[in-house]
């Protein structure tokens, strides 16, 4: 079987010579099964040979470190996710050193893709493409920070590409990509940043009082609603503006690595894991180019809240709709069971049932990795920054359970955020009635 893959079952496929992985940059063409005797055969290779050739090569590439050689290999629309060749090559090093030091790779059966996405452009769509499974051994997995992490890159997917030229080229890089599992580097850069990062929660009409059976829960649900008008009229300031809509796997890489921001960078997030703004925010961002983060609680999903008596109505979002998040460029992170139990104070098995389990519930559904989370209720501080020996103590029990920040719901709205503070990210809470122009100070 020289010259060809062997496939050993679903998930796993050797390639028992080196002629057919050498360069994914060039058409692989023919191969060889040699003869004893008389004139060798031609053999024709599929695609699906072909692209899992492709992957192969650009998995030793990683695996050797050669970031430049596998930068060839990127299609345009991959390349133009990075800030530049460099700088994904100093963050690639800094990365995969020591434990995290990539010692060896698995690649399954190609099939076909479904339509990439970029995680940071949701307009961004490419078809065609053939996925890969791979799976990334390191040389110590069980050192890894966040705990767990090392289990994320046994279920991993590249996809390649056709190019015009007969070329296949790799779209979705799978553990290169800027959307892998984050790995928190042994040595972390201590980066401070001014970015602001957006808190909604409903994006609809005002709710009709008459709806409600109190002032407090009209009052209450009315103070989280920014009407879609004014939403699109905030989106529109920040294109006018220039802005870059970010996610907040991109926040930590330069928050742990360093890797370069885009100008005006802003990261928006909706939390409670309301329908609402699936309805009326999702074409606005698709329209401006901008991703978001969606926090969920796993135990409302699906739900349509109300009283006994039909008042208080709240919606939210179904399975097929998160699944749909997750799969066209936006980011499902994790908002703890019911969004109504502050985890700081509590113990350690409450933690990993509120959280912990929540975050695995939405990893098998989305089939992407959460790593961060959205703590309910205010932050019992006035700041972001301040913190006391329960909030302490949480950090590290959410570390164990394999995430690597959280952001708060702070008295007091901040867009500066640092590496020692990962766990205390700040956001701007967006209120009703408020102009695009409102975030002016915090656009830079």
């Amino acid at each position: 079987m020289k010259g060809r893959w062997q496939v050993l079952g679903r998930g796993v496929a050797i390639l028992m010579a080196a002629g057919v992985a050498a360069g994914c940059g060039a058409p692989l063409g023919t191969a060889q099964h040699p003869r004893p005797k008389g004139r060798a055969t031609p053999v024709k290779v599929t695609q699906d040979e072909r692209a899992a050739a492709a992957a192969a090569a650009f998995l030793s590439q990683l695996e050797e470190g050669r970031y430049s050689a596998q930068w060839a290999e990127l299609a345009p629309v991959a390349q133009s996710q990075w800030p530049s060749e460099a700088a994904r090559t100093a963050m690639l090093t800094a990365k995969f050193e020591g434990p995290a030091r990539i010692v060896g790779f698995a690649v399954g059966v190609p099939g076909p893709a479904p339509p990439w996405v970029s995680s940071e452009d949701p307009a961004q769509i490419l078809s065609g493409g053939i996925r890969i499974p791979v799976s990334i051994s390191f040389a110590a997995p069980l050192s890894l920070q966040p705990q767990g992490v090392a289990d994320a890159y046994q279920k991993l997917d590249l996809v390649v590409v056709a190019a015009r030229d007969a070329r296949l080229l790799v779209l979705g890089s799978g553990p290169a990509s800027l959307d892998a599992p984050i790995i928190e580097p042994t040595r972390p850069v201590q980066e401070a940043a001014a970015v602001p990062v957006l808190m909604y929660h409903v994006v609809a009409p005002f709710p009709v009082r008459a709806q409600w059976n109190s002032q407090y829960a009209y009052d209450l649900e009315y103070g989280l609603t920014v009407t879609p008008s004014q939403f699109a009229s905030q989106m529109a300031f920040l294109v006018a503006q220039a802005a870059h809509a970010i996610s907040l796997n991109r926040l930590a890489d330069f928050l742990l690595y360093g890797l370069p921001l885009p100008a005006h960078p802003v990261v928006i997030t909706f939390d409670d894991g309301r329908a609402s703004p699936y309805q009326y925010a999702l074409p606005v961002l698709e329209q401006d180019h901008f991703t978001a983060t969606f926090f969920i609680p796993t135990g409302l999903v699906g739900k349509y809240v109300t009283t006994e008596t039909g008042y208080n109505p709240q919606h939210y979002l179904s399975w097929s709709q998160i699944d749909t998040l997750a799969q066209t460029g936006f980011w499902v992170e994790d908002h703890t069971l019911y969004d109504n139990v502050a985890l700081w104070g509590l113990g350690q098995s409450e933690v990993a049932q509120l959280a912990g389990q929540t975050a695995q519930v939405l990893f098998q559904h989305t089939g992407h990795p959460v790593q961060f989370i959205a703590y309910s209720g205010l932050w019992p501080f006035p700041t972001s920054t301040a913190v006391g020996a329960a909030q302490t103590q949480l950090f590290t029990e959410l570390a164990g359970l394999g995430y690597v920040a959280g952001v708060v719901d702070a008295r007091t709205d901040s867009d500066q955020q640092s590496t020692s503070e990962l766990w205390q990210i700040p956001r701007i809470r967006m209120n009703p009635n408020e102009p695009g122009a409102q975030l002016a100070p915090w656009v830079q």
